[in-house]
């Protein structure tokens, strides 16, 4: 493929979103040639529907707050890629109507719904490094029906990465966790997730609540800890039944007691395909799972334990799904003689 253009170029990428919305995109880097060089400026000039394509930069897209119905996307979280950098922004607050966003692709600090916001049900946070944490509206019945998957969440054991209070009906699925949820209920799944624990010493706690919540369903994940001195995985609140999960205590310390629940391995190893130095050193690592792994088709569905179950394409790049991506991109004429066209050659894949 040749263009004329580094903006034909980027117009190729998301031609696939223009049958029905517009797409408006933002680099904040000097002269890159975006629409706009504000992520919040482009979200005011958004219609609901319509698509924000958010350029890897330097420099922070800092606070944004998310009005209406939008698409969020970034070109994916790995730092090894467009040299070292990503789409990073601070808090993505979502306001009232911002029912059924979706975000993907992007760096962020944190992602909340607004205390006193009203419709911010159906959200999509998918393919994201978030550091800090997300959280629903804290009132009844304004955060319903989030789907949270193939996220890298969290820094360390003391991280609350999702407050899920009063809402329900929670997908959290194939994500890599570095910290705790709080608040949870019966209404809401975390499935074929990762969890990493490296709580220094004594009791690691993933699940925290207050008293009186109902048990959340937990299958097919797996519980990592890396430090010896853990003596056992622990809630607070209503005793978790865990259903199909693996524990390993990768820090090389005692046998930890057996799951409450059925059909889990305890103090399994779940033999990764490559972890060279350090399990929590997530762009380095390959979390697929070698064939005789025993969390190979020992899900409850039959299919793995873990965050390539369910037959997710889990990516530790963050590369968005069913968007091009792209890989190559050889500029033929380096030499460009005023008026005349830059011509680029352009390759990209798309995952399925």
């Amino acid at each position: 493929m040749k263009t004329k253009s580094l903006l034909t170029t980027i117009a190729l990428i998301v031609f696939q979103f223009t049958v029905a919305q517009t797409v408006y995109t933002v680099d904040n880097r000097p002269e890159s040639g975006a629409q706009f060089t504000s992520v919040q400026a482009a979200i005011d000039a958004a219609s609901a529907g319509d698509i924000i394509y958010i350029h890897p930069s330097p420099t922070s897209y800092g606070n944004v707050d998310v009005t209406k119905t939008l698409t969020l996307v970034g070109t994916g979280h790995d730092p090894a890629n467009f040299d070292g950098i990503s789409a990073t922004l601070s808090t993505i607050t979502l306001r009232a109507d911002s029912a059924d966003t979706v975000i993907t692709g992007l760096d962020a600090s944190s992602i909340s719904a607004y205390s006193f916001g009203t419709n911010t049900h159906n959200i999509h946070i998918i393919n994201n490094k978030i550091t800090s944490n997300i959280r629903g509206y804290a009132g009844s019945g304004q955060s319903n029906n989030w789907i949270i998957e193939g996220n890298y969440l969290g820094y360390s054991y003391s991280t609350t990465v999702l407050f899920a209070d009063a809402m329900n009906n929670i997908q959290f699925r194939n994500n890599v966790v570095q910290g705790r949820i709080n608040g949870s209920n019966h209404t809401n799944v975390f499935t074929n997730n990762l969890f990493i624990q490296n709580h220094p010493s004594g009791a690691a706690q993933v699940f925290i609540s207050s008293n009186g919540i109902t048990s959340q369903l937990v299958t097919n994940n797996m519980f990592v800890f890396t430090d010896p001195d853990i003596t056992a995985l622990t809630s607070t609140g209503t005793t978790i039944v865990y259903t199909n999960c693996l524990t390993f205590q990768a820090g090389g310390g005692a046998a930890l007691p057996a799951l409450p629940g059925s059909g889990n391995l305890d103090n399994t190893d779940p033999q990764f395909v490559n972890i060279p130095t350090d399990i929590t050193d997530f762009y380095n690592n390959d979390y697929t799972l070698n064939g005789a792994s025993p969390a190979v088709g020992t899900a409850t569905d039959g299919d793995d334990i873990g965050i390539h179950g369910r037959n997710f394409p889990f990516d530790t790049t963050g590369r968005p799904h069913s968007m091009p991506y792209p890989e190559v991109m050889t500029i033929l004429n380096t030499v460009v003689q005023p008026g005349q066209n830059l011509t680029v050659e352009f390759q990209a894949s798309q995952k399925n």
